[in-house]
Protein backbone atom coordinates (compact mmCIF):
# COMPACT_ATOMS: atom_id res chain seq x y z
CA UNK A 1 0.00 0.00 0.00
CA UNK A 2 1.55 3.27 -1.04
CA UNK A 3 -0.02 6.61 -0.32
CA UNK A 4 1.52 9.84 -1.54
CA UNK A 5 1.02 13.15 0.20
CA UNK A 6 2.03 16.60 -1.01
CA UNK A 7 3.77 18.94 1.39
CA UNK A 8 5.50 22.25 0.87
CA UNK A 9 8.90 20.60 0.30
CA UNK A 10 7.74 17.86 -2.03
CA UNK A 11 6.28 14.39 -1.90
CA UNK A 12 6.74 11.54 0.55
CA UNK A 13 5.57 8.00 0.27
CA UNK A 14 4.04 5.92 3.09
CA UNK A 15 5.27 2.37 2.66
CA UNK A 16 3.79 0.75 5.75
CA UNK A 17 1.78 -2.41 5.82
CA UNK A 18 -1.64 -2.66 7.39
CA UNK A 19 -1.82 -4.26 10.82
CA UNK A 20 -2.43 -7.99 10.64
CA UNK A 21 -5.88 -9.22 11.55
CA UNK A 22 -5.82 -10.78 15.04
CA UNK A 23 -8.53 -13.28 14.17
CA UNK A 24 -6.60 -14.37 11.09
CA UNK A 25 -3.43 -14.83 13.12
CA UNK A 26 -5.28 -16.89 15.74
CA UNK A 27 -6.94 -19.00 13.04
CA UNK A 28 -3.61 -19.72 11.37
CA UNK A 29 -2.04 -20.63 14.70
CA UNK A 30 -4.90 -23.00 15.52
CA UNK A 31 -4.67 -24.56 12.04
CA UNK A 32 -0.98 -25.33 12.47
CA UNK A 33 -1.47 -26.72 15.98
CA UNK A 34 -4.41 -28.92 14.92
CA UNK A 35 -2.46 -30.31 11.94
CA UNK A 36 0.51 -31.13 14.16
CA UNK A 37 -1.77 -32.68 16.79
CA UNK A 38 -3.48 -34.84 14.16
CA UNK A 39 -0.11 -36.09 12.92
CA UNK A 40 1.04 -36.91 16.44
CA UNK A 41 -2.18 -38.82 17.15
CA UNK A 42 -1.78 -40.79 13.92
CA UNK A 43 1.83 -41.60 14.78
CA UNK A 44 0.78 -42.66 18.29
CA UNK A 45 -1.89 -44.97 16.88
CA UNK A 46 0.45 -46.49 14.34
CA UNK A 47 3.03 -47.10 17.07
CA UNK A 48 0.61 -48.81 19.43
CA UNK A 49 -0.67 -51.40 16.93
CA UNK A 50 2.59 -53.32 16.46
CA UNK A 51 3.38 -52.99 20.14
CA UNK A 52 0.02 -54.52 21.01
CA UNK A 53 0.59 -57.32 18.50
CA UNK A 54 3.99 -58.08 20.05
CA UNK A 55 2.43 -58.17 23.52
CA UNK A 56 -0.24 -60.59 22.31
CA UNK A 57 2.37 -62.79 20.67
CA UNK A 58 4.45 -62.92 23.86
CA UNK A 59 1.35 -63.77 25.90
CA UNK A 60 0.45 -66.56 23.49
CA UNK A 61 4.04 -67.86 23.57
CA UNK A 62 4.00 -67.90 27.37
CA UNK A 63 0.75 -69.84 27.32
CA UNK A 64 2.23 -72.29 24.84
CA UNK A 65 5.22 -72.72 27.15
CA UNK A 66 2.86 -73.76 29.94
CA UNK A 67 2.49 -70.62 32.04
CA UNK A 68 -0.72 -70.34 34.03
CA UNK A 69 -3.49 -68.08 32.74
CA UNK A 70 -3.94 -66.33 36.09
CA UNK A 71 -0.27 -65.45 36.35
CA UNK A 72 -0.25 -64.06 32.81
CA UNK A 73 -3.41 -62.06 33.46
CA UNK A 74 -1.80 -60.42 36.48
CA UNK A 75 1.41 -59.64 34.58
CA UNK A 76 -0.36 -58.24 31.52
CA UNK A 77 -3.08 -56.44 33.45
CA UNK A 78 -5.94 -57.96 31.46
CA UNK A 79 -8.65 -60.45 32.26
CA UNK A 80 -8.20 -64.22 32.14
CA UNK A 81 -10.78 -64.39 29.36
CA UNK A 82 -8.63 -62.03 27.26
CA UNK A 83 -5.56 -64.19 27.90
CA UNK A 84 -7.44 -67.29 26.77
CA UNK A 85 -8.70 -65.50 23.65
CA UNK A 86 -5.17 -64.35 22.78
CA UNK A 87 -3.91 -67.90 23.28
CA UNK A 88 -6.51 -69.29 20.88
CA UNK A 89 -5.55 -66.85 18.11
CA UNK A 90 -1.93 -68.08 18.00
CA UNK A 91 -2.31 -71.83 17.55
CA UNK A 92 0.82 -72.41 15.48
CA UNK A 93 3.48 -71.54 18.09
CA UNK A 94 6.15 -73.96 19.22
CA UNK A 95 7.57 -74.03 22.77
CA UNK A 96 10.35 -71.44 23.13
CA UNK A 97 12.17 -72.84 26.13
CA UNK A 98 12.54 -69.41 27.78
CA UNK A 99 12.21 -69.20 31.55
CA UNK A 100 8.89 -67.97 32.90
CA UNK A 101 10.43 -64.98 34.69
CA UNK A 102 12.04 -63.74 31.49
CA UNK A 103 8.75 -64.01 29.63
CA UNK A 104 6.94 -62.16 32.41
CA UNK A 105 9.58 -59.40 32.34
CA UNK A 106 9.11 -58.94 28.58
CA UNK A 107 5.33 -58.88 28.97
CA UNK A 108 5.54 -56.33 31.81
CA UNK A 109 7.88 -54.15 29.70
CA UNK A 110 5.54 -54.21 26.72
CA UNK A 111 2.60 -53.46 28.99
CA UNK A 112 4.37 -50.39 30.42
CA UNK A 113 5.23 -49.15 26.90
CA UNK A 114 1.58 -49.48 25.90
CA UNK A 115 0.54 -47.60 29.04
CA UNK A 116 2.92 -44.76 28.16
CA UNK A 117 1.46 -44.58 24.66
CA UNK A 118 -2.05 -44.45 26.12
CA UNK A 119 -1.06 -41.61 28.46
CA UNK A 120 0.46 -39.62 25.61
CA UNK A 121 -2.62 -40.27 23.47
CA UNK A 122 -4.87 -38.99 26.25
CA UNK A 123 -2.74 -35.85 26.58
CA UNK A 124 -2.87 -35.27 22.81
CA UNK A 125 -6.65 -35.71 22.79
CA UNK A 126 -6.97 -33.23 25.67
CA UNK A 127 -4.83 -30.74 23.74
CA UNK A 128 -6.97 -31.26 20.63
CA UNK A 129 -10.11 -30.64 22.65
CA UNK A 130 -8.70 -27.37 24.01
CA UNK A 131 -7.73 -26.24 20.51
CA UNK A 132 -11.19 -27.05 19.17
CA UNK A 133 -12.87 -25.23 22.04
CA UNK A 134 -10.62 -22.19 21.49
CA UNK A 135 -11.43 -22.09 17.80
CA UNK A 136 -15.15 -22.39 18.43
CA UNK A 137 -15.08 -19.76 21.19
CA UNK A 138 -13.15 -17.29 19.02
CA UNK A 139 -15.35 -18.05 16.01
CA UNK A 140 -12.39 -17.96 13.63
CA UNK A 141 -13.23 -21.25 11.87
CA UNK A 142 -16.41 -23.12 11.17
CA UNK A 143 -17.09 -26.66 12.35
CA UNK A 144 -16.42 -28.21 8.96
CA UNK A 145 -12.93 -26.72 8.74
CA UNK A 146 -12.27 -27.87 12.30
CA UNK A 147 -13.49 -31.33 11.34
CA UNK A 148 -11.12 -31.45 8.38
CA UNK A 149 -8.17 -30.31 10.49
CA UNK A 150 -8.83 -32.56 13.48
CA UNK A 151 -10.05 -35.72 11.77
CA UNK A 152 -13.31 -35.72 13.73
CA UNK A 153 -16.87 -35.26 12.52
CA UNK A 154 -18.41 -31.81 12.89
CA UNK A 155 -21.21 -33.17 15.11
CA UNK A 156 -18.66 -34.79 17.40
CA UNK A 157 -16.80 -31.49 17.68
CA UNK A 158 -19.99 -29.68 18.66
CA UNK A 159 -20.79 -32.27 21.30
CA UNK A 160 -17.25 -32.38 22.67
CA UNK A 161 -16.88 -28.62 23.00
CA UNK A 162 -20.36 -27.77 24.17
CA UNK A 163 -20.02 -25.55 27.24
CA UNK A 164 -16.28 -26.13 27.47
CA UNK A 165 -14.13 -23.15 28.37
CA UNK A 166 -10.91 -23.26 26.38
CA UNK A 167 -7.59 -22.58 27.94
CA UNK A 168 -5.41 -19.83 26.59
CA UNK A 169 -3.21 -20.99 23.72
Amino acid sequence: MAVTHQTDAGYYRYRGAPKPDKAGIQAEKIRKLLKANRQRLAFNSSSSRPLSARLNQHIAQALRDGMKVTRLAQAAGVSRWTIRTIGLTFDDLLPSGQPAEQQLAVIAGLKSELAELEESRAALEERRLNLLASARRLGVMDDFELAALSGLQSEAIRKMTWGLQAQVL
